[in-house]
């Protein structure tokens, strides 16, 4: 019996070069790592670019010049890439060189945090029914619906409030809602890393 060696690195040795453009510059193209690192990216990239194709308008059609510094941004922070990674892009976004065109225009606003709304809508398997999503750089609330009829999917909603709700302590803040009614305002809890 011919045993195969092991190999030389595991997925968790490369996982570095998944948040640092210039770890991952150092694989050759050919390279096995490069492959397996490549392939990590395009999940979050296409999380990203197909949920939020506007951004493509900022960044060009590869969306490497928000993509690839965001990634290294959020490896120095150590963020977490789960339903709070659309509200993490804007977070970046609002100090990028793309500040001035995102601020001036709320559709990537809206659309990151439909998007993130929407995330948590597939992934919470508690017992809320629903989900408030808030930003200081508008009064808009997003609300986001986990699926509660077979025949319907989860539904995203912008709601522009009567009386505008407190701004969020941080730039995001989120609610959950008990039931399918927009009935309540517990107070805004912070987006964690």
């Amino acid at each position: 019996m011919i045993l195969l060696s092991l190999p030389s690195r595991t997925d968790r040795d490369l996982y570095p070069a998944l948040m640092s453009p210039e770890l991952f510059a150092k694989y050759p193209a050919g390279n096995r790592a490069f492959v397996r690192i490549d392939t990590s990216l395009r999940v979050y990239w296409h999380t990203l670019f197909d949920v939020c194709p506007e951004l493509l308008e900022l960044s060009g059609p590869d969306g490497m010049s928000i993509f690839r510094p965001f990634m290294n941004w959020a490896g120095e922070k150590k963020l977490a890439f789960d339903w709070f990674y659309y509200l993490w892009v804007y977070v970046w976004l609002r100090q990028s060189p793309f500040k001035e065109q995102v601020l001036a225009d709320q559709k990537y606003l809206k659309s990151l945090m439909g998007a993130c709304a929407a995330r948590w809508a597939i992934l919470d398997r508690g017992r809320d029914c629903g989900i408030g999503i808030g930003c200081a750089d508008t009064t808009d609330i997003v609300v986001g619906w986990k699926c509660h009829d077979v025949r319907l999917g989860r539904e995203i909603e912008l709601i522009e409030p009567e009386e505008p709700l407190p701004s969020p302590p941080e730039v995001f803040g989120y609610f959950t809602l008990p039931s399918f009614e927009l009935d309540i305002f517990p107070g805004w809890q912070g987006v964690t890393r």
